[in-house]
């Protein structure tokens, strides 16, 4: 009997030691989060530290321009563009969002010889920005119709540039002419800067700078060689291949990530002139815009749509699908012709080329951006 109640202890004992392993307990330790404050801007929240959190600055007023952003601004990718990437420390930060204040830019509206031309010439100005449209473009896409356009040229004229814009003579296209000889355009512009210098509008011989989207581009690459332009931003093309062999100007190219619909070798050659100019010492650029998410106010850039409008157009996108979880827009906006059905009303279809445009831009998809503004600029001031 008491060898039975000894084999009975041994079972239960291994039994209770069976027991102990299959229900080994790990202590719970909550995720630390910190939180991030950003005055005047979107992106506050709570993050782990190492998050990559995109922050963005609310739009400027007519008397503003994005000027940098300050206080715990060394985790920034940047603190000069109004958008930019944050590493979240294992810290609580805080970030403020800083503008400088201008009049007004408005433009000069005339016609010469036979084009119209836009013009706005401070009272000071270290050099003349000519801005070249893209294909089906005009001279108004700068001054009154494109809100990113419209911002860099706020930019410009408020960090000392005279701007001077035209369009292409060929308005049946709208293309820029890209011969080599007798080109319509780039005698076109020399006839226009010198009416405007002849009376007294603009100062002789000062610095000319060149800025370009698309086809715009790559007359831009053209005129800036012919003409000895002090420097040129070339935005989603490369520029006239045929160029870079013999040009001396210095040039920044400012692609887009998903630019490959029309032409998947966009990017590559762009990267290819750069590559030329960087072996002969020819100080240049390359940068590629990155896709960004949307966020509730990102419409109100455009001014016809109000913050409540903005977060009505956003809260529809993302109603539809068409918004990720992570926010970005998950639909090539080029590709995709369902997209514009969810916009809501009053803005569809009304709204539509400006809404597109802003989808363009955040999806970094073939379209001019402001994103690179102190990029440009900053290049443009070392020449």
């Amino acid at each position: 009997m008491k060898q039975t109640y000894f084999f009975i202890t041994i079972l239960l004992l291994l039994s209770f030691q069976g027991c102990k392993k299959s229900v080994k307990v790990t202590p719970i330790h909550p995720a630390t989060t910190y939180t991030l404050t950003v005055n005047g801007g979107i992106g506050s929240g709570t993050y782990h530290a190492g998050d990559t959190v995109y922050v963005f600055s609310n739009p400027p007023t007519n008397t503003q321009v994005f000027n940098t952003w300050t206080g715990d601004a060394t985790y920034m990718s940047t603190s000069n563009e109004w958008r930019s990437t944050l590493i979240m420390p294992s810290a609580n930060i805080n970030i403020a969002a800083n503008y400088k204040t201008i009049s007004p830019v408005t433009f000069t509206h005339t016609t010469i010889y036979g084009s119209q031309v836009y013009y706005n010439i401070p009272s000071s100005y270290r050099g003349i920005l000519l801005a070249f449209h893209g294909t089906g473009g005009a001279a108004v896409n700068w001054t009154q119709e494109q809100a990113e356009n419209i911002n860099f040229c706020n930019y410009a004229v408020s960090n000392g540039y005279a701007m001077v814009i035209t369009e292409s003579k060929n308005r049946t296209t709208k293309q820029w002419d890209l011969s080599v000889n007798n080109n319509v355009d780039i005698i076109n512009i020399q006839v226009i800067l010198d009416s405007l210098t002849i009376n007294g509008i603009l100062a002789p011989n000062k610095p000319l700078y060149g800025v370009g989207m698309s086809d715009g581009s790559a007359f831009c690459s053209l005129i800036a060689y012919e003409k000895g332009y002090n420097a040129e931003a070339l935005y989603c093309l490369g520029g006239i291949n045929n160029v870079f062999p013999l040009t001396k100007v210095p040039t920044i190219w400012n692609m887009a990530v998903n630019d490959v619909t029309m032409d998947p070798n966009r990017q590559t050659a762009a990267l290819a002139n750069y590559n030329k100019l960087l072996s002969r010492g020819i100080p240049c650029q390359y940068y590629v815009n990155p896709a960004t998410p949307l966020y509730a106010s990102r419409f109100t850039i455009i001014p016809a749509i109000s913050a409540g409008g903005s977060t009505n157009i956003y809260n529809a996108f993302k109603s539809a699908g068409y918004i990720n979880a992570k926010g970005f827009f998950n639909v090539d906006p080029m590709v995709n012709t369902a997209w514009p059905a969810a916009i809501p009303s009053p803005y569809n279809p009304v709204a539509e080329e400006p809404i597109s445009d802003q989808l363009y831009v955040a999806y970094a998809q073939h379209k001019f951006y402001k994103d690179s503004n102190y990029r440009t600029i900053s290049f443009f001031n070392k020449f």
